[in-house]
């Protein structure tokens, strides 16, 4: 690909995540501390998400821990043409999604524990985006999802990339990190993070809370998130984490 195509390329894809972001309702912003959004209300994460589903050309998308359903509307409009399927433990929550997705034919929101639901979610799809974001409750399914997967692009939400900017989830001193998937994944030799200082075409305007996004392959090749600056490598065996300052230093050269 030229470098006149890719940036033709990469500013359409901006464009059209741009015309749906904006427009979804903070509706999270009740209960969660980033103030609720798609996404944390980072058009950064939508990037990444959005080159990694148009490289690996998903055919679903699969979200768990929903609650009032703001990532689900941003997923269902961006992407009318995929079938987008999540779900949340709160019953309450699912209630909610459930109403104000009404609308959108291609959504289907359940209630229950989500690595228990993973497997109807994920029936009949190939090449899934995974969205795992069931972080709230003690009993925190995240290693359980892991292990439910066996074919798919997972994303981690809340989870901690080594930078001081963005936030990540613990629970009984058990952190939301590589090592977590290292100890879930005896499979896996590596995995990837966003990387806050790639070219990005939109600016962030979240200026609360950020959380990092961990990024792994099950059953798919790791070119898209290799040949991307908006994806860091991390090796899992031993786990090491990102240097940050060398990897902002390479990404002004770059430049």
């Amino acid at each position: 690909m030229t470098t006149a195509v890719g940036a033709a390329r990469r500013g359409t894809s901006a464009g059209a995540v741009l015309q749906v972001f904006y427009r979804v309702p903070r509706a999270g912003a009740v209960r969660l501390s980033d103030g609720g959004g798609p996404l944390g209300f980072d058009i950064t994460a939508a990037l990444q998400i959005d080159h990694l589903i148009g490289a690996y050309d998903c055919d679903g998308i699969v979200e768990t821990g929903c609650f009032v359903g703001d990532s689900t509307e941003y997923f269902a409009r961006r992407y009318p043409h995929l079938p987008v399927r999540t779900c949340d433990i709160d019953a309450d929550a699912t209630a909610v999604a459930s109403h104000r997705l009404a609308d959108l034919t291609n959504v289907t929101v359940e209630t229950g524990d989500s690595a228990q639901l993973l497997p109807q979610l994920l029936s009949g799809l190939s090449r899934p985006l995974v969205y795992l974001d069931a972080h709230w409750y003690s009993s925190w399914p995240l290693a359980r999802e892991l292990h439910t997967v066996t074919r798919g692009l997972i994303v981690v939400d809340d989870f901690d990339i080594g930078h001081p900017r963005f936030g990540y989830d613990a629970y009984d001193q058990v952190v939301c990190g590589p090592q977590l998937v290292a100890d879930a994944r005896a499979d896996l030799d590596r995995m990837w993070v966003g990387n806050p200082y790639a070219d990005y075409p939109l600016p962030c305007l979240q200026t609360g809370r950020r959380a990092g996004r961990g990024f792994l392959t099950v059953g798919l090749p790791p070119g898209p998130l290799d040949d991307s600056p908006m994806f860091t490598p991390i090796p899992l065996r031993p786990v090491v984490m990102p240097d940050w300052s060398a990897v902002e230093a390479l990404g002004k050269e770059r430049r």
